[in-house]
């Protein structure tokens, strides 16, 4: 994973969102089972993932389920953006965390605007040793009352190197080859906000993939299926907190226990004491889940591991998305609780022999969670100049979700960190 570009598109989001004066309409979180099947010479005939799914569509910066970007140019006719997509490497369970083949990618993405409703796409991108790949896409979305659609047909050209190293796993040499992919996205109302999503796809193999020593099916079938909470784009009309964006500023050490054992009280400081800072943007997302006492913001973040006796210092990147409830007491209090992923440049030294003892191997790409409560600055103090002030506790926590997925290499376990924070809402 290229860091400098994921951070350049945090930064860049970061920025265009603080502009914003109103909410973002088009967002959403979900949870479902991936499940393809394996076209390899290998003893077992399919594979299923747990894959958490965050969904955003900003002015330039967008999440859709697998895949996020930015926009550096957008018009009724042309969209160019620079983005990542998550690409796996469908081999059976017992293999993936050994070969963790499943990645995230980056390259950039061209769409022309044929008519409000159809698109065609042009997308480059490249695995993490430049094995380059690209797609030519057209789709067509529909949509009624409760329900989205989009149908698409794709080709994948796939250059000698990633073909061969994919499909050839480094043994022979295939070339440069095309494969066919059809298929449809979508999702459907089931009551209010809560939606089932899913997708359905069918590749088609070229001659010479399929006739390689490694591939005994000349098509591949994949299929998403989940649930989702999207907003309905109301706001409440009790709003409990600020209208606005939030800068958040945590420190916190490493804890050998886990999210569980800390909210009971239970912790064991890391030995070692490693530490963490980190800085958090918060941008608001519009409410309406379920006329919930919620308020939804996306957050992406920067987290600065430091240097210790036994570990260098690293960066940590993280998106998420985090809902807050408010306890309007008379000094206001609230409890949060986000859902992201989170990219770590480095293993830290507490997840390293948490993730030997177990015999995995350690998955830079992890799911994220945060737990957090804070009180009211300004109610504390009775200063109204501090009311956009909160000041709180947050559990920082990176786990692979009990080995369900490939997408986080396969893995149980990670690491937690106890933080204290300051959060201003501007």
């Amino acid at each position: 994973m290229k860091t400098p570009i994921l951070l350049t598109s945090l930064i860049a989001f970061a920025a265009s969102a603080a502009q914003a004066s109103s909410y973002t309409q088009d967002w959403g979180i979900g949870m479902g089972v991936r499940s393809a099947t394996i076209p390899y010479k290998l003893k077992d005939d399919s594979v299923h993932d747990v894959i958490p799914l965050l969904f955003y569509r900003g002015e330039r910066f967008y999440l859709d389920g697998f895949q996020g970007g930015y926009k550096l140019l957008t018009n009724e006719t042309l969209t160019w953006d620079v983005m990542g997509k998550f690409r796996f490497l469908d081999i059976p369970r017992s293999e993936q965390n050994i070969h963790q083949g499943s990645q995230f990618d980056f390259g950039s993405s061209l769409t022309y605007h044929y008519t409000p409703d159809t698109d065609f796409k042009l997308e480059v991108l490249s695995e993490g040793d430049s094995r380059y790949y690209g797609h030519i896409v057209a789709e067509h979305h529909l949509d009624g009352a409760g329900w989205q659609l989009t149908p698409f047909v794709q080709a994948r050209y796939k250059s000698e190197r990633f073909n061969d190293l994919y499909y050839g796993f480094g043994e022979e040499s295939i070339g440069a080859q095309w494969d066919y992919q059809v298929g449809a996205k979508g999702r459907y109302q089931l009551y209010e906000n809560l939606y089932a999503v899913g997708s359905l796809g069918m590749t088609v193999f070229d001659n010479a993939t399929y006739n390689s020593g490694n591939i005994d099916s000349r098509t591949q079938w994949e299929s998403y299926l989940g649930f989702a909470l999207f907003s309905s784009g109301e706001r409440s009309k009790e709003t409990l907190i600020p209208d606005n964006a939030y800068f958040r500023v945590a420190h916190g050490v490493a804890t050998k226990s886990g999210p569980t054992e800390l909210i009971f009280l239970n912790n064991e400081t890391d030995p070692e004491r490693n530490k963490l800072t980190s800085l958090f943007y918060g941008h608001p997302l519009a409410q309406g889940v379920f006329n919930w006492p919620l308020d939804f913001y996306l957050t992406p973040g920067y987290v600065q591991h430091h240097r210790s006796d036994v570990q260098e210092s690293f960066a940590e990147y993280v998106i998420a998305i985090k809902a807050y409830y408010t306890w309007n007491l008379p000094v206001r209090t609230r409890f949060g609780l986000a859902e992201g992923v989170s990219y770590s440049s480095k293993i830290s030294h507490i997840e390293a022999p948490n993730m030997a003892e177990k015999g995995y191997k350690p998955s830079k790409l992890m799911n994220y969670l945060d737990f957090s409560v804070d009180v009211n600055v300004g109610d504390i103090v009775a200063n109204r100049a501090l009311e956009n002030l909160w000041l709180g506790y947050s559990i920082h926590h990176r786990s692979g979700i009990f080995t369900s997925t490939s997408t986080f290499g396969r893995i149980k376990g990670g690491s937690d960190y106890n933080t204290l924070y300051l959060q201003w809402h501007f």
